[in-house]
């Protein structure tokens, strides 16, 4: 249509032009978008006219060239079938013989059964007198090691009780009640006390460990799970009380940095660094609360960053600036109303909070143990708690020589079977 038939139109028959025109340009906007909008990932991008890739090598997804990527690494096939088919699925007429054939492997694992191993056991007359009885090693359980080893593998996950008892029963068809479940794990605990003590010497021989300590109940009375952590030992130990003392009988001969939070019972300890994510939780919560003290919350971050990062170069003269830093954001605190708090958890203890940058096997957070701890609140949420000394040793001894294990990347499922070849 041209200038001189728009002319000829009523003002009525052009409104509705536009208005048609209107919706058409909207349509069409919005068919744009969805090709091309802010939210659409670059893996999206239709065309990549300016991408240039070497025609040398051939086009395969995967993980990329130099990486350390696994994968998966397949086996040699134990069996082989042949997957046949007897009859067209499209015209049922009857197949015959393949024109072709193509492989692939699959791994699995067999049908969960149990098996049941009656043992003749000879006994013998010696010519000394003495009578010989052949199987006085073997154990003689109800429930052999590898159930026993097992059972121990499930709890380390945080299974409760009830159920590990109704796994195997629903996979391997093995009826075993709850409290043999416990009473084989207390046994397995039992035996790992040698064990966990040479893990305590471990860690009270090196030069920065993490400490922190959580509440589990015992017998209906409070109790607290403390733990001592380095970067290949875990150390668990239950006691009623959350005083120093137990601190002071769990480091006993540590004379390393020991990073906590900053809770009293850790003030006696000299060699001590403040954990770094409890002090940026608390200044943004004052941030929150007092838009003034912002500015001193991000100048806390970015001082925590220049930390970590002198730390990690091992630069220790970088000390000397943090700290001044540091005390002049406390400074800050002090003349804000309501930010006194802060002032008084950083005024005076630039030491406590800048001491990893001197000793860099130190943690500037106490990340380490609270992490290590999240196994005691998942026990304790399936649980709720201990009701005796043997709960007391399953924390003790069995947390402590698995999550070390698992820390040191052994086997947990076969130091487990190793101890409970001893039962």
């Amino acid at each position: 249509m041209d200038k001189k038939e728009l002319r000829k139109l009523s003002k009525r028959e052009l409104i509705e032009i536009i208005f048609s025109l209107s919706k058409k340009i909207g349509e069409f906007e919005h068919l744009l978008k969805s090709f091309d909008n802010p939210h659409t990932p670059s893996s999206k991008i239709r065309s990549k006219k300016n991408t240039v890739r070497d025609e040398s090598k051939p086009r395969f997804p995967g993980k990329p060239e130099g990486s350390n990527g696994g994968g998966i690494s397949m086996p040699a096939p134990d069996q082989e079938v042949e997957v046949k088919k007897a009859s067209c699925p499209e015209c049922r007429l009857q197949l015959e013989i393949p024109y072709d054939h193509y492989n692939f492997c699959q791994i699995d694992i067999p049908q969960p059964k149990f098996i049941t191993t009656q043992y003749r056991v000879a006994l013998y007359h010696c010519s000394c007198g003495a009578e010989v009885d052949a199987g006085a090693d073997q154990q003689k359980g109800f429930y052999g090691p590898n159930v026993a080893a097992f059972l121990g593998s499930l709890r380390t996950e945080c299974l409760s009780y009830d159920a590990i008892s109704r796994l195997l029963k629903e996979t391997y068809k093995l009826k075993i009640s709850n409290v043999t479940v416990f009473n084989k794990l207390a046994i397995l605990a039992s035996l790992m006390s040698s064990e966990r003590e040479l893990i305590r010497k471990a860690i009270n021989r090196n030069d920065a460990a993490n400490m922190d300590e959580t509440g589990l109940r015992k017998d209906g009375q409070n109790g607290q799970v403390w733990n001592l952590s380095t970067s290949d030992h875990c150390l668990f130990e239950y006691d009623k009380s959350r005083g120093a003392d137990v601190a002071k009988r769990i480091l006993d001969t540590f004379s390393g940095v020991l990073t906590t939070d900053d809770f009293k019972s850790y003030c006696w300890y000299e060699l001590r660094q403040l954990c770094w994510a409890h002090l940026l939780r608390e200044a943004k919560e004052f941030a929150e609360k007092y838009p003034e003290a912002k500015n001193q919350y991000e100048r806390l971050k970015k001082l925590y960053t220049k930390a970590k990062f002198a730390q990690e170069i091992q630069d220790a003269n970088k000390y000397g600036a943090l700290a001044s830093e540091l005390e002049d954001i406390a400074t800050c605190y002090h003349s804000m109303d309501g930010c006194r708090i802060m002032h008084g958890k950083i005024h005076g203890r630039t030491d406590l909070w800048l001491r990893a940058v001197k000793y860099p096997s130190a943690q500037l957070t106490n990340n380490r143990a609270e992490r290590n701890l999240r196994k005691v609140v998942l026990h304790r949420n399936r649980i709720g708690c201990i009701r005796n000394e043997k709960g007391e040793a399953f924390v003790n001894n069995f947390l402590t020589c698995t999550s070390t294990w698992q820390i040191q990347g052994k086997n947990t499922y076969e130091k487990l079977l190793n101890y409970a070849q001893l039962t």
